[in-house]
């Protein structure tokens, strides 16, 4: 993996938000692409002008790129309405966001409806009824289906529904706007991408560009062993996963290569929010040090649409996989509990075991015990430990920091450890 000087269309500063309509379940990280750090700057609430301060102390030591888990335009059917209205003497908006600064965040532009024959082009957000159909009877107004075409090839839910299925988006995506509204009506220091330039031409004109980003591209973009690739689909909501998905993200490769420092990983394996940010700031780092681009163009229409930040590095034409479907295989003890069917494996008998041929960089001494005796080495480099016929203390030897100062030093509770000593090792328990 060879290091590629920084596109232009990198900034200095990445700031991660995932979104809600809720500022106390909004999650932020900051990705340093200099220093190849990710940190969570600390708030009790985030709105948008929080999240635009932060930005602005960010962008005294250079550019900052800010991407947010909401929509930044809408679907082609719903824009051709827009655009066949009666402006009077307005001309027509050039672009979503030019359409966005003319609305009223006070006006019942932001008030859902229930039912589909209330629905209008200046009323589009809708609560699903529960009820079969509920959600066809409004998709079917138009034949898009209120997706864009990234929506689309992604699987996230039409933008305009607030409630009443799985996964909605629309509550979030309501929200962001009425908070940009007001900032785009008057002077700003932050231009939207794709709708005011390419990320280039942005970046050289604007200390903060604004993007949208999607968890759903993030998470291969951020675990994969190499780009481009076809999305990863993740239960975050499941902590094992999420504490899984982590242990893979300090284990991978373009994370050791580039001596990257992930910052506070126990906040992301504890909160889905958290996980969300953090994953989408360690997937745009990881693009910035490896020198590609942050989106292809045949996924950005900069009238209506938008982009969605990782599409092309994360290829959406391809079929998703899921994490559990990719996960390596883990030896478990008999008294630890098998959390997850993700997680759980068949025990190996102790009779079945041999010792192991161990991956190690450098060439292992010759064995000195007697013959009938096997030994097992500890694979870490560096390592001289030896355990005789058994492995039995393999559990406390691989826990102790002290024991492998330069081994995963970012790992310090015990059991994240020894988990993650499975993944790396896992040839060692066969």
């Amino acid at each position: 993996m060879t290091r590629q000087p920084f596109s232009p269309q990198f900034p200095a500063f990445f700031v991660s938000a995932d979104w809600s309509k809720d500022t106390r379940k909004r999650s932020v990280h900051v990705a340093d692409l200099s220093a190849r750090r990710i940190r969570r700057p600390e708030s009790n609430e985030w709105t948008l002008e929080a999240l635009l301060r932060l930005a602005a102390e960010l962008a005294q030591r250079g550019p900052v790129l800010v991407g947010i888990d909401a929509a930044l335009g809408v679907p082609a059917g719903y824009w051709d309405e827009v655009q066949t209205r009666d402006w009077g003497v307005q001309r027509r908006p050039a672009n979503f966001i030019d359409w966005l600064s003319r609305l009223d965040s006070a006006h019942e532009f932001f008030e859902p409806v229930d039912d589909p024959a209330r629905w209008r082009v200046d009323r589009p957000f809708f609560r699903v009824p529960g009820r079969k159909g509920g959600l066809s009877d409004f998709k079917n107004r138009f034949g898009d289906g209120f997706l864009r075409t990234i929506d689309e090839r992604t699987g996230a839910k039409p933008l305009f529904a607030v409630s009443g299925i799985p996964g909605t988006v629309g509550s979030g995506t309501r929200a962001l706007w009425k908070e940009m509204i007001p900032f785009l009506a008057g002077k700003r220091e932050f231009a939207v991408w794709p709708f005011e330039g390419d990320l280039a031409d942005l970046h050289a004109r604007h200390q903060i560009v604004l993007a949208e980003t999607y968890p759903g591209l993030a998470y291969a973009a951020a675990l994969a062993a190499d780009l481009p690739v076809s999305q990863l689909k993740v239960a975050k909501t499941k902590r094992d996963i999420r504490r899984h998905a982590c242990m893979e993200l300090a284990a991978s490769r373009w994370v050791r290569h580039f001596g990257v420092d992930l910052g506070d990983l126990e906040p992301v394996r504890n909160n889905e929010d958290a996980f969300d940010s953090h994953l989408t700031a360690a997937a745009v780092l990881r693009c910035g040090l490896e020198g590609r681009a942050l989106c292809d163009r045949e996924w950005i229409d900069n009238q209506a649409g938008g982009a969605m930040l990782l599409a092309g590095p994360v290829d959406p034409r391809l079929q998703a996989r899921s994490l559990a479907a990719r996960q390596p295989t883990f030896v478990r003890l008999s008294n630890e509990p098998a959390t997850h069917p993700a997680l759980a494996v068949q025990k190996v008998k102790p009779s079945a075991y041999r010792v192991a041929s161990v991956r190690r960089s450098s060439v292992q001494p010759k064995s000195t015990a007697p013959a009938g005796i096997h030994e097992y080495r500890c694979p870490i480099p560096g390592c001289s430990k030896v355990f005789m016929n058994t492995r039995g203390g393999w559990d406390a030897h691989v826990a102790s920091r002290r024991m492998h100062p330069d081994w995963r030093p970012d790992l310090t509770n015990p059991e994240d450890r020894k988990r993650m000593f499975r993944v790396n090792y896992r040839d060692w328990f066969q």
